[in-house]
């Protein structure tokens, strides 16, 4: 399956994610529809702020091909609002986990929030603990919005890439865990997995730098001018 991915919102079903192409075998997943008609207390899924208490069940994917992803609460706050997965001022430590047989070169993770997040995502794989950063990071605008009685605040897109190139082993499982900041909201979830590494996800300060060295060249071009 070969992703269409640019930098633009898709509509469906990755319809908050920073799109992108890959090329090789890759597979795919989304988790779109985390509120509390999907996931009702009388499933044992918490709807209340003070809930702290695990999930009775992994989340499967509801979209993509990879069926064997779920998500996970690890510890900590996260309910199941009216439109969302909300941790109520109480962070939470959540995962995705995985299996694959494409012995992955790249896995890409998307998350549309309606805050920051407390602490970026770790990717551990083969059942270790290496809590390995991501090589590229960026952003979008995502396809929500919210407040708590003010005006609707729009959601962000965050997209970290791992680039699983150089990996001492074949890949065959992996694990992303992440924390919210507090009253951290999530509304969607991305995740893909390739057996080929291209760079897709942009480092938002790139294009800054771009910027700030085009215009310190032209400034001092434009020095040098002024002394002729």
């Amino acid at each position: 399956m070969k992703f269409h991915v640019l930098l633009l919102a898709l509509s469906s079903p990755l319809h908050a994610a920073i799109s992108f192409t890959l090329p090789g075998n890759s597979e795919s997943a989304a988790w779109t529809g985390l509120n509390a008609t999907n996931y009702t207390s009388a499933s044992g899924y918490p709807s209340y702020p003070t809930a702290t208490n695990p999930w009775p069940a992994a989340i499967d994917p509801d979209s993509g091909s990879t069926a064997n992803g779920s998500f996970n609460k690890v510890s900590g706050g996260g309910y199941f609002a009216s439109s969302s997965l909300y941790d109520a001022g109480t962070p939470g430590t959540f995962s995705i986990s995985g299996t694959t047989s494409l012995n992955p070169e790249t896995i890409i993770f998307q998350a549309d929030l309606g805050s920051a997040f407390g602490s970026d995502p770790v990717l551990s794989f083969n059942g270790g603990a290496q809590s390995i950063a991501a090589s590229h990071t960026g952003t979008s605008t995502g396809n929500f919005s919210g407040g708590f009685g003010g005006p609707p605040v729009p959601s962000t897109n965050y997209a970290w890439q791992w680039d699983l190139s150089s990996a001492p082993e074949n890949i065959s499982s992996y694990t992303i865990e992440w924390t919210t900041a507090p009253h951290g909201t999530i509304y969607q979830l991305d995740l893909a997995v390739a057996d080929s590494f291209t760079q897709v996800v942009p480092e938002p300060a790139a294009p800054l730098l771009a910027l700030l060295s085009f215009s310190l060249l032209s400034f001092k071009r434009r020095r040098e001018s002024s002394n002729y």
